[in-house]
C-alpha cells in the first residue's frame, strides 16, 4: 500500500510540472508575440474620478493609459475631473446617487474615513488585495494599512511612501526687496512681508489664502510647535485631540485652544491691513495657483509642490527671484493617508480596478505616464529619478492630474528643482520615520452623525468666517459655542473620549 501511494504521488508530481511547463510555455509564447493583449478576460470599462482641473492634454495622455492598460489587462479607461470648485459638492453626490464608477482619489482630507463608515466604499480584504494587489500588498508598509483602516476593516490602498510633512512658503523676492523686507526667518518676517505688500501694492493680493484646504496653517500659530494640536476631523472641524504622548491625548474642542485663537486674530488683522481677499470664503483657486499666475504675492504648500512651482517660475518669471521659507516646528510625515485610491462599493470590476492601480504605482512606465505625460513629448527622462520638461510640459505639468492617490517609489523631481530641497525629499523617502503616539488612531462618527452634521453646519456659519479673518474671534467663537452646545457638543466630546480611551487600551 505504502508502495501504491508512492507512486501515485511520483505520477502526479510528473504530471503536475508537466502541465506547469506548457502553461509556462503557452505564456511565454502568448506575452513576447507582437502587439498581443491579455485575452484571457473579458473587457472590461474602468471609470475613475481624479479631483482638480483637467490640464489641457489630459485626454491623450489617458488614451496612451488605456491601451497599456486593455494590453495588460484588458481593461479600458474613462476618467473624470471634478475641479476645485466643485469637487466637494459632486464627491458626496456620487454616493447618494450611486454613481457608476470604479476608483477613486480618497484621503483624509476628502473625509475618506465618513465615506467609509458610511459604505461608499469597498472593503478591501486581504484575499482581495493578496490576489488582486499582489505588490502593493507585500510592499505597503504595516502602518500604511493601520492609518487606512476604517472600525478595524481596510477601504482603500493607501500610499506607499512617506512625504516630509514640513510647511513651506513661496515667496516673490523682487518685491521683498522693492519694499525693504529683510530675508524672510520666521512667521515675523512673513508678517512684515505681506504688510509691506499691502501697504504699497495694490494691484495684487498679498495672501491668497484658500480656506477649505490650506487650513494646516493654523498649527503655525501654536505656541508649542514642538507638540502641536490636531487640527480635528472632517465631520466635525470643532473636535480636536493632540497625538503626541498618551498622557496629552484627550478630547477638547478645537475652536478654544490657543493655537487658533492665534490664527483667528492673525487673520483678523491681516483682513484689516488687506493682506487676506475680502472674498476669501468664495475663492476657488489655491494659493498655488493664484500664486502661479502672479495674482499673489506667495503660496503654502509641501516641499515637494514649493519645488515644482518654483521651476514653472523660473522659466516663467525668473525676474520674480522666487525664495522659499520653511517655518521651524516639528514636523512628523504625512500620514500615509493623505493621498490613497478607494473601491466604490457598487464597482462591477473591483479585482481589476485593484491590479490597475498596482500597475499605476509599481510600473515605471504608468507611473511615469500619469505623473509626467508622454515621454518625447511632455518630459523626458534624465537618469532613474530625474526628468526635462518639454514643451508641452504646460499643457500636462507634472503631477498636476491628480496622480497622488498612487504615490509610490517611482516619483521623479525635475533637474531644474534645487538640488538641495531634492536631496532632502529623496533622503526622507529612504527611513521610514516613526510616528507619535497617537497618530494611527482612527475617529468615528457613528454614534454622533446628527450631532456632528449640526455642528459642522454651525462652524461653517460662524467660524469659517473667522478663519478668514471676517469677524472677530470672540463674537464669533461666542455665537458658535452657544449653538454648538445646544446641538450636543458635549455629547460628540465624550464620544470622542470614549474613542480615544479604547484606543490607550489597545495601545499602552
Amino acid at each position: 500500500m505504502k508502495n501504491k501511494r508512492k507512486k501515485w504521488s511520483i505520477t502526479l508530481v510528473i504530471v503536475m510540472v508537466c502541465a506547469m511547463v506548457l502553461s509556462a510555455c503557452s505564456n511565454s509564447e502568448k506575452d513576447s508575440s507582437p502587439g498581443s493583449e491579455n485575452n484571457s478576460m473579458d473587457q472590461v470599462t474602468l471609470k475613475m474620478i481624479l479631483l482638480g482641473d483637467k490640464p489641457a492634454d489630459a485626454d491623450l495622455v489617458y488614451q496612451e493609459l488605456s491601451k497599456m492598460a486593455q494590453k495588460d489587462i484588458n481593461a479600458k479607461i474613462e476618467v473624470t475631473n471634478f475641479t476645485w470648485g466643485e469637487w466637494a459638492q459632486k464627491y458626496s453626490l456620487l454616493f447618494s446617487a450611486g454613481e457608476d464608477f470604479d476608483l477613486i482619489y480618497a484621503s483624509n482630507w476628502t473625509d475618506y474615513q465618513g465615506f467609509a463608515s458610511k459604505n461608499g466604499f469597498l472593503e478591501l480584504t486581504e484575499d482581495l488585495l493578496s490576489k488582486n494587489a499582489s505588490i502593493s500588498w507585500e510592499k505597503t508598509p504595516e502602518d500604511a494599512w493601520e492609518q487606512a483602516k476604517v472600525n478595524g476593516k481596510v477601504y482603500a490602498v493607501p500610499q506607499a511612501v512617506q512625504e516630509n510633512g514640513a510647511i513651506g512658503f513661496l515667496l516673490r523676492g523682487d518685491l521683498r526687496e522693492k519694499y525693504n523686507v529683510p530675508q524672510i526667518k520666521d512667521m515675523a518676517g512673513l508678517d512684515a512681508y505681506l504688510t509691506a505688500i499691502a501697504k504699497n501694492d495694490q494691484g495684487i493680493t498679498p495672501f491668497a489664502y484658500h480656506h477649505s484646504t490650506e487650513g494646516f496653517i493654523q498649527t503655525l500659530f501654536d505656541p508649542n510647535l514642538g507638540q502641536p494640536d490636531n487640527l480635528g476631523v472632517s465631520s466635525n472641524k470643532a473636535l480636536t485631540w493632540n497625538v503626541y504622548s498618551k498622557g496629552g491625548m484627550q478630547a477638547k474642542m478645537g475652536f478654544e485652544n490657543e493655537a487658533y485663537k492665534n490664527f483667528a486674530s492673525t487673520m483678523f488683522r491681516w483682513q484689516k491691513a488687506g493682506i487676506l481677499s475680502k472674498n476669501a470664503l468664495l475663492q476657488n483657486e489655491k494659493s498655488p495657483e493664484l500664486f502661479e499666475a502672479g495674482k499673489s504675492a506667495v503660496q503654502v504648500s509641501s516641499l515637494d509642490q514649493i519645488s515644482n512651482t518654483a521651476v514653472a517660475i523660473g522659466k516663467v518669471h525668473p525676474e520674480w527671484k522666487a525664495e522659499i521659507f520653511i517655518p521651524k516646528m516639528k514636523t512628523v510625515p504625512s500620514g500615509y493617508m493623505q493621498n490613497g485610491v478607494a473601491i466604490n462599493a457598487r464597482s462591477k470590476h473591483p479585482e481589476r480596478a485593484l491590479e490597475l492601480l498596482d500597475l499605476l504605482k509599481w510600473n515605471k512606465a504608468y507611473s511615469d505616464l500619469t505623473w509626467y505625460g508622454i515621454k518625447g513629448k511632455h518630459w523626458e527622462p534624465v537618469g532613474d529619478d530625474r526628468f526635462k520638461e518639454l514643451a508641452d510640459s504646460s499643457k500636462y505639468p507634472p503631477g498636476a492630474n491628480d496622480p497622488w492617490g498612487w504615490r509610490g517609489p517611482n516619483e521623479r523631481w525635475s533637474i531644474e528643482s534645487p538640488d538641495e530641497i531634492v536631496k532632502e525629499l529623496r533622503d526622507y523617502r529612504k527611513i521610514e520615520h516613526e510616528y507619535p503616539y497617537g497618530f494611527n488612531f482612527i475617529y468615528s462618527d457613528a454614534n454622533v452623525k446628527n450631532e456632528n452634521a449640526a455642528i459642522q453646519n454651525l462652524a461653517e456659519q460662524y467660524m469659517n468666517p473667522a478663519s478668514v479673518g471676517l469677524i472677530d474671534y470672540d463674537t464669533a467663537y461666542a455665537k458658535f459655542e452657544s449653538a454648538a452646545k445646544k446641538a450636543g457638543l458635549d455629547t460628540t466630546l465624550k464620544d470622542l473620549q470614549a474613542q480615544i480611551d479604547a484606543y490607550k487600551i489597545e495601545k499602552p
